[in-house]
């Protein structure tokens, strides 16, 4: 098994996650780093409070991930690894078919075959400010309609009399 790197943990896991099970067992990881847990069933101090006080104290958002207790023998660093090896498959990476075209009415994207994206005709185009490059607009489109985290690559495809198809590669939103 592909060892995994400490930077793929925290793409997924976020500045601060909480980890819950459908057992009732939390962690709470800060940049990657286990925390702290807490077992329900024992009475514990409930993790959650102290992982949305430190988000809080952070400036930032608390990731939730809620997940079934793994079968056999594991440990919170082996659902964490688990996590971040699923994000470097096609479960967590997308990609599409982007057009970008000059109009009268200025430059604009369409994302071609995309349930959200594409439009209820088939014919939703999203304008590109004038000084924004193509894969700014491109990355700011799927990160604002909650689609990624970032856009990885955008490669061109085919050129034609005022419009260019890309294919952009873009890491998802990870809500674990």
């Amino acid at each position: 098994m592909t060892p995994v790197a400490q930077e793929d943990i925290v793409r997924v896991l976020g500045a601060y996650c909480l980890i819950r099970l459908d057992n009732g067992a939390e962690s709470f990881w800060h940049h990657g780093h286990y925390v702290c847990a807490a077992d329900s069933a024992t009475g514990d101090q409930c993790v959650a409070d102290v992982a949305r006080l430190a988000a809080r104290a952070g400036g930032q958002s608390l990731r939730h991930a809620e997940l079934p207790v793994p079968d056999g023998d594991w440990c919170w660093n082996d659902i964490v690894k688990r996590l971040a090896r699923s994000a470097l498959t096609e479960t967590v990476r997308a990609s599409g078919i982007v057009t970008g075209s000059m109009t009268p009415q200025g430059r604009c994207v369409h994302f071609c075959d995309h349930p959200l994206l594409s439009g209820v005709n088939d014919n939703l185009w999203f304008p590109v400010g004038h000084n924004e490059s193509w894969f700014e607009a491109v990355e700011r489109i799927l990160i604002l309609n909650g689609l990624a985290e970032n856009l990885v690559n955008l490669s061109p495809l085919r050129e034609g009399g005022g419009y260019s198809d890309w294919k952009a590669t873009w890491n998802r939103r990870v809500i674990i």
